[in-house]
């Protein structure tokens, strides 16, 4: 539960292959362009979506597709004119499935990276998840240098764990956890002073009944998080920007982040750097 993906990096395969890679996935991604047009006469829109990502999207007790992600997807559909048919997508395989055809479209609650943007197509953000220090309401910490006087936890291999090493002093100790949960679970014990990790950590302090002990102290950094499509998928991309400019102007985004993550959506870029919003680069 909460746990962020690592960024997709062209680390991983050997540089004598990356150019291919890309060029190949370039191709890929424009041979299987699709339109809203074709979407409407098709009837349905395939939307990759996580289903085990409380509060982005999830199963609920009745077995039905909840969380903000869903909302916003059906809300997609709607306008679209479309039945959505949700497909489960990890950190690992919802880019793989968006290039590959085997969905129209993402909307994943997923991190806007450089890399990331090389493959596939982003929508202006729509959403963020804020890396955040959680503690005790009399801890003393306003920055990144208190963090030196307490025991700072963190989820181990999350996106979380090099942040929190980078911002904090290099004397602070650090004691790493297998998931969110048990990150959370260790601030609650006492096991830890403080915690760095998601926003929506606050759900879970709130749910267990110590939201008046614990607090969120302050913004480590930014996590924007986009929608995508595959590369030259224009019309698409020209849909999906409308849609999220249109709900932030009217209120609507901002209240489905309010209602499921607990927080007020932050005020988004419509530019970042590295990333072409436009399609046209």
């Amino acid at each position: 539960m909460f746990k962020t993906a690592l960024p997709l990096s062209r680390s991983n395969v050997p540089g004598v292959f990356a150019a291919a890679l890309l060029a190949t996935t370039l191709f890929a991604t424009t041979a299987l362009a699709i339109t809203p047009e074709e979407l409407k006469a098709k009837g349905t829109a395939t939307i990759g979506v996580q289903m085990d990502q409380f509060p982005w999207g999830f199963i609920d007790q009745n077995g039905q597709n909840e969380g903000f992600d869903i909302e916003i997807a059906k809300l997609i559909a709607r306008e679209l004119g479309v039945e959505v048919k949700f497909e489960r997508i990890t950190g690992q395989n919802r880019i793989p499935l968006l290039v590959n055809g085997n969905v129209d479209f993402l909307v994943p609650s997923m991190t806007i990276t450089e890399e990331r943007a090389k493959v596939i197509q982003y929508v202006i953000p729509y959403s963020s998840n804020d890396i955040t220090v959680w503690a005790k309401k009399d801890a003393a910490i306003k920055g990144n240098d208190d963090l030196g006087k307490y025991v700072i936890g963190v989820n181990r291999g999350s996106v979380f764990e090099p942040i929190l090493v980078k911002a904090a002093p290099p004397t602070t100790e650090i004691k790493r956890f297998d998931d969110d949960a048990t990150t959370v679970q260790a601030l609650l014990s006492g096991q830890v002073d403080a915690i760095l990790g998601s926003v929506t950590y606050g759900l879970v302090i709130k749910e267990t009944g110590h939201e008046g002990e614990f607090e969120r102290k302050y913004k480590v950094a930014d996590n924007f998080q986009g929608m995508a499509v595959r590369k030259g998928d224009q019309e698409m991309l020209t849909f999906l920007t409308d849609f999220v400019t249109t709900h932030t102007a009217d209120g609507t985004l901002d209240a489905l982040y309010k209602k499921w993550i607990g927080v007020d959506r932050a005020k988004l870029p419509t530019t970042l750097p590295g990333v072409d919003f436009t399609g046209k680069q």
